[in-house]
């Protein structure tokens, strides 16, 4: 079998199998929150979700994404030292761990106030220190599996591990209510991290002397350090605007901005986070030629697309469903803008692709660079479309953001690391974001028969064309 039908069956592999486990990991979280509203109200919900907000911010500034970072160092790593740089990770996984988990004990009274304005909840903050500590030896794991091409370990462990969490979760809160919600979050995050070491790979020991754990955790840290910077801006852009449009319509259009994004960033992406599990260490392997990556990405691209046309334009086709299934006909006001920022996608996917090479060749300040970029193209896009066009006007700043943010990644591929051989998949893009807007227009335009028989024709030809173009050729050459 040729290398390319090879690698197009590992990457179909990997979207059918991470495309499944995502599915299902939605599904056990709306089953939990839907369980929480019902046994304990509104305000369950609320101190759930500010507890999981407090956790997000400590989780992401304790793992400094070791989980990335992690995957890149172990696979540019030489088949002799895969075994030892995965040991190095599953270290640096537990050391993370423990000093965040330190770090949350010392600072659980502030993070009391901060969080509900008193001291009342010191003591549940302590305890939540397990799950900061968990959490990174999750993310070590999943880098070691994800790195060394155990896909089906990885999905398994996240399958198992997320619907058994979830299982014992809503029983404990079933029977304690209120007081089980800090437990349930407990033990969410044990039987999760157990289920990954369970089904992880190889755990030989290895002897590390404490130079050459530096030495080796060091480019990990580097690169996770500028990660997390990344993600820092990032989120301060989004806390930005959304404080902005507070300001200006409430809490209520807030809400249906959020609902919509949701929808978009992770419903939507989900082939995206897919594609990404298998994309990632493959490209990092290969990172120093420049032949060998410019070959992979526009295998990626090219199938990332084909994949996208027929999906996009059937989401497009059953959004206002989709938008009731989801929530309820409250929120059908949001329609306009994620049947526009849809089309945005197609970009995403063209830039998603590029920005992987950036992690693969561990070039961190550039990482920032245009990560911080595209933080302030947000907001300024967000902001200015808002202004003129209202909530459909953010699905213009979407796609905005997406086009300005292509041509700075193109820039980095093409410029700095002197990459080509994306032309077809560039001219592959602009047909696909034809139909797709064409499929966009029709939906906002009420001719919803046009746009059925449009995806009648689309979606199966789209299909067609992504396994047999793809899965059967043998062109393509490693």
């Amino acid at each position: 079998m040729s290398g390319g039908s090879t690698t197009s069956r590992r990457v179909f592999k990997a979207l059918s199998i991470f495309g499944s486990v995502q599915i299902v990991t939605i599904l056990c979280s709306v089953v939990r929150t839907k369980c929480i509203a019902l046994w304990l109200g509104t305000a369950g919900i609320g101190v759930f979700g500010l507890y999981n907000a407090a956790l997000d911010v400590i989780n992401q500034l304790s793992q400094l994404n070791l989980r990335q970072s992690g995957v890149k160092e172990i696979s540019g790593s030489s088949s002799s030292r895969v075994g030892y740089v995965s040991a190095v990770v599953r270290r640096l996984g537990a050391i993370l761990g423990l000093l965040g988990a330190v770090a949350t004990l010392l600072l659980s009274p502030l993070l009391s106030r901060v969080t509900f304005g008193d001291s009342s909840h010191t003591l549940p903050f302590m305890l939540l220190s397990v799950v900061v500590f968990f959490n990174a030896l999750t993310a070590g794991e999943q880098a070691i599996l994800q790195a060394n091409g155990r896909l089906r370990r990885l999905a398994r462990a996240s399958l198992w591990g997320g619907v058994v969490a979830t299982a014992i979760s809503i029983g404990l809160i079933k029977l304690f209510g209120f007081g089980a919600i800090v437990p349930s979050i407990i033990t969410f995050s044990v039987v999760i991290a157990l289920s990954y070491y369970v089904n992880g790979s190889d755990k030989t020991k290895y002897e590390i002397p404490a130079r050459d754990f530096i030495s080796s955790s060091t480019p990990i840290l580097r690169l996770g350090i500028y990660m997390t910077a990344a993600t820092f801006v990032t989120l301060l852009a989004q806390y930005i605007f959304l404080a902005w449009m507070r300001s200006r319509v409430g809490d209520g259009g807030v809400g249906l901005y959020q609902s919509g994004y949701t929808i978009i960033n992770q419903y939507v992406s989900l082939v995206f986070t897919a594609m990404a599990v298998e994309f990632f260490p493959r490209v990092s392997s290969v990172a120093a030629s420049r032949v060998r990556t410019s070959l992979f990405v526009r295998h990626e691209m090219t199938m990332l697309l084909w994949g996208l046309l027929g999906a996009i334009v059937l989401f497009i086709n059953l959004l206002p469903y989709i938008i009731r299934l989801l929530y309820d006909s409250t929120f059908l006001p949001v329609t306009g803008y994620v049947t526009i920022a849809s089309v945005g996608t197609v970009l995403k996917a063209v830039s998603f692709v590029m920005a992987f090479v950036i992690l693969a060749r561990g070039d961190g300040k550039i990482y920032l660079f245009t990560e911080s970029l595209s933080a302030v193209l947000y907001l300024c896009f967000n902001i200015l479309g808002y202004k003129m066009y209202g909530l459909r006007g953010l699905g213009f700043a979407y796609i905005a953001w997406y086009a300005a943010y292509v041509v700075s990644v193109m820039c980095v591929y093409r410029f700095r690391y002197r990459q080509g051989g994306i032309r077809q998949p560039l001219l592959l893009s602009l047909f696909v974001f034809t139909v797709v807007a064409a499929q966009a227009a029709l939906c906002l335009n009420g001719l919803y028969l046009a746009a059925t028989i449009v995806s009648c024709i689309v979606v199966p030809f789209s299909g067609t064309m992504f396994y047999f173009l793809f899965l059967k050729r043998r062109t393509l050459k490693e």
